[in-house]
């Protein structure tokens, strides 16, 4: 199972979790102007890794437990224009030890609170999808850990988990720069979040973007958001990723 982007392909055949919107979005928006070292936690199939390098000249650090997420990775990273520039870490964020404080950190945390009574049968994509083995106080940890002082932290998460993740982003010195409200439809509520954190608090700034539009058909701003990437056709709904 190949997806195909502009300047990359990513294979996900034996990944727990796919290629999604969420995971795109968050890369098209990071902005990495004059960013040197970045660091994608959980990178899964290493698509924020990958996205991040076509639109660098940083060099990556990616971290990831899933031993089949890993293998696909490294294939990916193996087969990219930028394979020089990223390096793979199979182990857990917790155990990582950086060599540098990074400019930018990017995350699509799993973020469902775990249950014990929990019943996904899949448990690689169990793991993938809720945070007992990443909480977000861990999370929130690495990013005070591994980011520079003039930083950012760019996370995307469910308006619900946002809000829990920002309560707890305090008491770890962290704080809310800028928040994207994404919509995934036109005058409907958002339902995700992009937040972007710092370890210098600054006036906070707000934009909202919506995926699709009442016909269910991608937005003018969301097709110029991913064109450098998503190989886009005329009259195409691209609704591959639609949540």
């Amino acid at each position: 199972m190949i997806f195909q982007f502009k300047q990359f392909a990513v294979k996900q055949q034996d990944s727990a979790m796919k290629i999604g919107t969420d995971s795109v979005l968050l890369g098209c928006y990071c902005k990495v102007h004059n960013t040197k070292y970045i660091l994608d936690i959980g990178t899964g199939t290493g698509l924020l890794a990958l996205m991040l390098a076509q639109k660098s000249e940083a060099l990556i650090d990616a971290v990831e437990t899933d031993e089949a997420a890993a293998t696909e990775a490294a294939f990916n990273f193996s087969q990219s224009l930028w394979a020089h520039r990223i390096t793979l870490y199979r182990q857990r964020i917790q155990e990582f030890k950086a060599q540098e404080k990074y400019d930018i950190i990017i995350c699509n945390p799993p973020y469902y609170r775990h249950k014990a009574s929990m019943s996904i049968t899949d448990q690689q994509r169990s793991m993938a999808r809720h945070d007992k083995d990443l909480p977000f106080t861990d999370l929130l940890h690495c990013i005070q850990k591994n980011l520079n002082d003039t930083g950012t932290a760019w996370i995307i998460l469910p308006a619900k988990e946002a809000g829990e993740l920002l309560e707890e982003a305090v008491a770890n010195g962290l704080h809310l720069q800028h928040i994207i409200y994404i919509h995934s439809l036109e005058h409907k509520t958002p339902n995700r979040h992009i937040l972007v954190l710092g370890k210098t608090s600054a006036s906070l700034t707000e934009q909202h973007m919506s995926v699709y539009d009442a016909q269910g058909n991608p937005t003018p701003e969301y097709r110029q958001l991913t064109n450098d990437y998503y190989l886009w056709k005329d009259q195409d709904t691209d609704k591959r990723l639609k949540w």
